[in-house]
């Protein structure tokens, strides 16, 4: 097996998440890489050298990718993959992305479910006052509805948090690639 192969095959592999037809377009230019290379005297070698580790190829490849998936297609699915993508590339990223990434997320989900308990438990405090008459029915009602207010105002607003947040991660992902790239426009 030539180098040429056994660089492309790692490559390859690394990328199977990929769509066919895109991992194939990327594929074409690494294979067009290592022809012009013998073209020009060198070999398989030093052109295989010239490119760098396939590891890190593919996964600044996949990083990209997954920007690209988590900006076009909206959820934390996409985004969560994003930055464990971002993660793979170095210690750097899983401190300074992973780790603020999982809490901030964490803190969100925490906020969400405090959310829907304080609705939750509004309406179980008027159920329970039909069943067991803890409350009035003015009370059951009055409370019923302050916590449903409530429950509103915290949706709205954490509509507002996640959207930012998400976005927020996703410029910075988009900024990190670049980094990684050396491209710092």
């Amino acid at each position: 097996m030539t180098t040429r192969d056994r660089y492309m095959l790692e490559l390859e592999s690394m990328l199977k998440v990929i769509p066919e037809p895109q991992r194939k377009e990327w594929l074409y230019d690494y294979y067009l890489h290592f022809q012009q290379a013998v073209e020009n005297g060198q070999t398989e070698e030093q052109a295989a050298s010239e490119l760098g580790d396939p590891r890190m190829i593919a996964n600044e490849m996949l990083l990209g990718y997954r920007v690209n998936q988590a900006e076009t297609n909206k959820g934390f699915g996409k985004l969560s993959k994003a930055v464990f993508a971002t993660a793979s590339l170095g210690l750097f990223n899983v401190i300074f992305v992973l780790g603020p990434y999982l809490a901030l997320a964490s803190v969100i989900v925490a906020l969400w479910a405090s959310a829907l308990g304080i609705g939750v438990g509004g309406i179980g405090i008027m159920v329970e006052s039909l069943w067991n008459g803890t409350f009035t029915m003015p009370q059951a009602l009055t409370i019923g509805l302050i916590t449903s207010s409530i429950t509103i105002l915290l949706i709205i607003g954490l509509k507002a948090l996640t959207t930012s947040f998400y976005k927020m991660t996703l410029k910075y992902l988009k900024f990190n690639t670049r980094i990684v790239k050396g491209n710092n426009k």
